[in-house]
């Protein structure tokens, strides 16, 4: 039992053992993917009365014409829908229907159909209305191919209780082969196509069709229907609302960039497009979980995003922890910085409002980046001072960096809230004026597990938190080693306030079994990425509990 979390009586974490061995891939067995449907199927975007189904044709040039059947049953004997989807090369073959006029909270299954050729089965829902006991949401976040096998999506995907899936961002990566993860990619035969970084319309889509050729995420997407959120890496590392980290002049016109890494990510996901063009970057929803959950998501890359901080500029000339409280008052946390734009705040204010009236039980936020505020923990013991004299070059120069930001008790990363006080704040003071500091927020980005209590700067407390870490992206800090990894995490949660618990050696995903007494959190790992064959572990579980409007402990 975690000390911290028993003394402040605020989340019970526990841990399990084992759930069961699985042999990767083999939901797909019945439904051999011919040469025509060789990315397989997925659903996603659902309401209460429709859900869009998507596929792609492979190996044609001209128009194709697709027929699509959706049925209550597998065998389609009860056909509730029908149609013709004719795809061209303008959308890169990729078939996308809105299928309407469905039942709330029922089972679908649906197939598509080229001449004599069918594609796999996959089975959807809608979302309900009224009354509803329980949700159970597969959490996940952070796929990168050249990392690993989506073994995490092969364990939603054999997972009957699931729901539906969450994404909440970097489901592509844009790097080149000679870039993040590109090591391990050519270690284990997994390196990015095309092999080079993604700049242009024809790099964006044909990112999207590697990675959707990963048989875990061909039968994941055949099982569940899914709910998506784009991070940084769906175009390019660290974007804001003019440009990206990992843009520069030589790679062309930003604008340009991002509209064709948006264009080949609507074609490519199962999400309903914008009426307008112009409007592919206000993505952001509300699904409704009957009386049970609102789940709302953000967007807060492209559209309301004021350009990041970098530490490089800031660092050499902090010496001292007032120097650095100067830097943090004055630069970092201008009040003209912005995270959302002024369209998202106005949907999420107005969302807030009817959930609360609406008496749903829950309010979930789908978010990219971490919420709560983390400084980094002083990284002064013995092990420390033995690690870094054993280290050299890159790994050395991680550690320093985190010596240095610890010294100062800098945040961690100012890409995340932590760089945007000021909009974080904002945030909540739009939760608390809608009567909504009962906040379950769920984060991405991190590649580490997260259990966070959220507070706003007068004290009050905005809810919790839980992140979960990378499907296969690992985190940076981990190439000093599992043991520095499991010592910093330790030392993260005793330094801040707000983290009970942190865990940034695993892959996996958060399951989340939602009722209207509780919502029970099973964080779920992955033995290994690098090969097919992998147990999946419970390493935490956390049971969080809605009082008169806050979130707190039995």
């Amino acid at each position: 039992m975690n000390h911290k979390i028993t003394r402040r009586h605020a989340i019970k974490l526990v841990s399990a053992g084992l759930i069961v061995p699985l042999t990767a891939h083999s939901l797909l067995a019945n439904d051999q993917l011919s040469s025509l449907f060789i990315h397989g199927v997925a659903s996603g975007d659902p309401d209460q009365s429709s859900v869009v189904i998507w596929t792609r044709v492979s190996e044609q040039d001209g128009p194709v014409d697709v027929a699509w059947t959706v049925a209550k049953d597998a065998d389609f004997k009860h056909v509730v829908a029908e149609g013709v989807f004719v795809t061209d090369g303008h959308r890169d073959h990729t078939v996308k229907v809105v299928v309407s006029s469905l039942e709330s909270g029922q089972q679908y299954f649906y197939k598509f159909r080229v001449r004599d050729v069918y594609s796999p089965v996959g089975r959807t829902k809608t979302l309900p209305e009224g009354h509803l006991d329980k949700l159970v949401l597969a959490v996940v976040t952070c796929a990168n191919f050249s990392f690993g096998y989506f073994n995490v999506y092969d364990a939603i995907a054999k997972d009957s209780t699931v729901d539906i899936v969450m994404h909440l961002g970097d489901y592509i990566y844009e790097h080149g082969p000679d870039a993040y993860g590109g090591e391990t990619g050519k270690r284990i035969g997994r390196n990015h196509q095309p092999p080079h970084e993604i700049v242009t319309l024809d790099d964006y889509r044909k990112r999207h069709a590697q990675y959707k050729t990963d048989l875990g995420s061909l039968a994941m997407h055949a099982r569940h229907p899914l709910m998506v959120i784009w991070d940084d890496h769906e175009t390019a590392n660290n974007p804001w609302m003019k440009g990206a980290g990992n843009h520069q002049s030589d790679e062309g016109d930003w604008q340009k960039r991002r509209t064709a890494s948006l264009r080949a990510y609507y074609e490519w996901l199962p999400i309903r497009d914008p009426e307008n063009v112009i409007d592919q970057k206000n993505y952001w929803r509300h699904y409704k979980f009957g009386d049970l959950v609102s789940l709302i998501t953000l967007e807060s890359r492209h559209t309301g995003r004021s350009q990041q901080i970098s530490y490089d500029q800031y660092l050499p000339t902090l010496k001292t922890k007032e120097q650095a409280q100067e830097f943090l008052q004055s630069v970092v946390g201008d009040p003209e910085r912005t995270m959302l734009s002024k369209n998202m705040e106005q949907f999420l204010s107005s969302e807030l409002e009817e959930s609360v009236n609406s008496g749903r039980r829950w309010r979930i936020i789908g978010n990219q980046t971490v919420l709560a505020k983390a400084l980094e923990p002083k990284l002064d013991s013995d092990f420390f001072s033995q690690l870094r004299k054993q280290l050299s070059g890159k790994a050395l120069e991680t550690l320093e960096e985190h010596i240095h930001l610890g010294k100062l008790n800098l945040p961690s990363d100012l890409d995340t809230w932590d760089g945007y006080p000021a909009a974080r704040e904002r945030f909540y003071q739009l939760a608390k004026d809608k009567k909504a500091k009962d906040l379950l927020v769920i984060s991405g980005d991190s590649h580490s597990y997260w259990v966070n209590e959220l507070f706003a700067n007068d004290g009050q407390p905005m809810g919790v938190e839980l992140g979960s870490t990378g499907l296969t992206s690992p985190r940076s800090i981990m190439s000093l080693g599992e043991q520095a990894m499991k010592h910093y995490d330790d030392l993260n949660s005793a330094h801040n306030k707000e983290i009970l618990w942190t865990d940034g050696r695993h892959r996996g995903y958060i399951q989340l079994n939602i009722n209207h007494e509780s919502v029970h959190a099973d964080f779920i790992t992955v033995s290994t990425v690098e090969s097919v064959d992998y147990t999946t572990h419970i390493v935490h579980s956390v049971d969080i509990i809605n009082t008169k409007g806050m979130l707190s402990y039995n």
